[in-house]
């Protein structure tokens, strides 16, 4: 049976702009080679929500440009950047060390009577400043789904009976286990052949999380009711290996003021079904920031501020009516497993060789080979993807809310 927890944790959310200027600037209709380098437009894109939950509030500062008909991005460095109330309250959000262009706080509280606002002056002493913008309290958000079309479907379901919320925006995150080709039981530990300890030394097991870049919004203005139902937010086609194990998504709610939810329509519009920012007017783009220091400036972005409510949906394979047949090793896996073997048909040079340079192994052990009870040699491979998952872009440590 499937099992979903419920969280009421408050987190930072957002449009994430900056993937959404970059996928916008390149992506043009016809092609066009010009005679001279593109102008570069060099916009500023402030990605970010006041978070007054009581949880962290995060900003990402960025420049997006245009070169050579490339979408190029780059972090801004070194500003100053505050969140400011209208009681007269601010925060500094210091820069991250190993995060250029990322600067947070951990809280600035939890007044929802004030409203809030960013103010962000670089390091060339341009100052940028958004509206102020009232807190939203999101409401507890459900989750529910089906396999209905063959897919995995996952559903939002949301209700204020005060009828405040009405524009509410939806991020994600899934997760999901997977494996590699084959299993490794070896490893090479001071230049000798040693077990691999169990989960310690597990590469076979690997764990992947990818945030959405999609906007997912939704409206109950025009209803009589402040109640979504089974509100689409997610699918998973049956052949994606995200289902093959086990699948998590974790979905995030926010409630938008009107201004809001129109500016994430227009983006979700340009970029999900246009697809280029040079297909409508830029005005249509531009939010509740402005460059005070320079008001034709560019600016893209929409700051937000509220509560995040979340909620987590945990499946394994039993849980969904797909049949898998696999993971398969590929050819070569199978034939350099099959047909190396050390000791015997390499010799103890190759053995050698092999057990003194274990930082650059050219193979690596997978297992041994024993004949009625004799140890013969072992199994290895020169295709490291085929025995460790992390190469495929995951970890191996189990994410704490896996089972």
């Amino acid at each position: 049976m499937a099992k979903t927890f419920t969280y009421n944790r408050l987190l930072l959310g957002g449009f994430t702009p900056v993937i959404i200027v970059c996928i916008m600037l390149g992506a043009c209709r016809e092609k066009y080679t010009a005679v001279v380098k593109d102008v570069n437009l060099n916009y500023m894109v402030i990605d970010g929500f006041i978070n007054t939950g009581g949880d962290s509030t995060i900003i990402k500062l960025s420049r997006a440009f245009k070169l050579d008909n490339k979408a190029l991005s780059a972090p801004e460095r070194g500003a100053v950047v505050l969140v400011e109330t209208d009681g007269g309250a601010s925060y500094a959000l210091p820069e991250l060390a190993l995060k250029p262009g990322v600067y947070a706080i951990p809280t600035v509280g939890t007044d929802h009577t004030k409203k809030y606002r960013l103010r962000v002056r670089t390091k060339d002493n341009r100052e940028y400043l958004s509206d102020f913008v009232e807190s939203k309290v999101s409401p507890p958000v459900e989750l529910t789904h089906d396999f209905r079309k063959g897919n995995l479907n996952v559903y939002a379901n949301t209700q204020d009976a005060t009828g405040k919320s009405r524009y509410y925006n939806y991020t994600y995150t899934e997760s999901w286990q997977y494996r590699s080709k084959i299993k490794s039981l070896w490893k090479v530990e001071n230049h000798q052949m040693v077990r691999r300890q169990f989960p310690k030394d597990d590469i076979y097991n690997c764990y992947q999380t990818i945030p959405s870049g999609n906007i997912t919004i939704a409206s109950t203005a025009g209803l009589g009711e402040d109640r979504l139902a089974d509100y689409p937010v997610v699918f998973v086609l049956p052949s994606s290996d995200k289902v093959r194990i086990e699948y998590s998504v974790l979905i995030k709610q926010t409630v938008l003021t009107r201004a809001g939810f129109e500016f994430a329509e227009t983006m979700q519009k340009n970029t999900q079904k246009i697809g280029s920012i040079f297909d409508s007017q830029p005005s249509q783009l531009f939010g509740n920031i402005k460059c005070t220091t320079n008001p034709t400036e560019v600016v893209i972005g929409f700051v937000s501020a509220g509560t995040i409510t979340e909620n987590r949906l945990l499946l394994i394979a039993n849980d969904m009516p797909f049949t898998f047949v696999g993971p398969l090793p590929d050819s070569g896996c199978i034939k350099l497993v099959s047909d190396l073997l050390f000791r015997n048909q390499y010799g103890e040079d190759d053995v050698k060789r092999y057990l003194t340079e274990p930082t650059n192994p050219e193979y690596l052990p997978v297992d041994e080979i024993l004949v009625m009870g004799r140890l013969l040699g072992y199994t290895a491979t020169r295709n490291q993807d085929c025995v460790d998952c992390r190469l495929q872009g995951g970890s191996s440590i189990a994410p704490p809310y896996w089972k």
